[in-house]
This record gives C-alpha cells, sequence and structure tokens, in this order.
C-alpha cells in the first residue's frame, strides 16, 4: 500500500520497540552476575525497564512507544547494572537509525 500522492510521501511518526533480552553482557556484580536494566530514548522520550536482578542474561519482554522526530530518529539503547553504592555501571549499548528499518509486516519475533 502506498499512501504518496500531491502530499507527497507517506512517513511513520511513532514506533513500538519490545526490550526481549540481553546476551553476552559484561559481569559488574560482586555475586559473578548482573541487577540490569535497559535504558531507551528516542530524542526527548525516555523508558526504563525493570530490573532483573542476578542474571547474566536478562529477560525483560517489555514494551514502549516513541514518537519520531520529523528530522532524524535514532534509538539509543543502554544497558546498565544497578550498583548498590555509588552510579549505576553501563554494560552495553546499541544505537539505531530507525529511519534505515523497514515495517515489518509479517510481526517476526526473536526467539
Amino acid at each position: 500500500m502506498s499512501l504518496s500522492g500531491p502530499w507527497g510521501q507517506w512517513a511513520p511518526t511513532g514506533v513500538q520497540v519490545t526490550v526481549l533480552q540481553a546476551r553476552g553482557l559484561r559481569i559488574k556484580g560482586k555475586s559473578g552476575t548482573n541487577d540490569a536494566y535497559a535504558v531507551m530514548h528516542v530524542g526527548k522520550e525516555k523508558f526504563q525497564t525493570s530490573v532483573v536482578e542476578k542474571s547474566v542474561s536478562p529477560v525483560w519482554r517489555e514494551e514502549a512507544a516513541f514518537d519520531l522526530p520529523s528530522a532524524g530518529g535514532t534509538l539509543h539503547v543502554s544497558v546498565l547494572h544497578r550498583a548498590l553504592v555509588g552510579p549505576d555501571k553501563l554494560l552495553g549499548k546499541v544505537s539505531i537509525d530507525l529511519h534505515q528499518l523497514q515495517e515489518d509486516t509479517s510481526r517476526d519475533q526473536t526467539q
């Protein structure tokens, strides 16, 4: 389906993101595990998952919706270890250019 016409090419105005899991994280906890959570943001909008305690491969299965800015949309994801004392520790991060993704109508799910 194409929505082009006299108004120009159609562009998405929002994105829904599911945070499934993290693998291969650095271990920062004293017990050989992490108390991990993910923080995502697009523009000024931000979402934080719950903390998965004592895990090396946390599973969240949490969803967030973001509005896409008209001038570029990048999803920034950081995974952190919750520290009881001092600042939380970065375990990993990634940035995804959302305008390069295409709509997935098949609704494939990551295992």
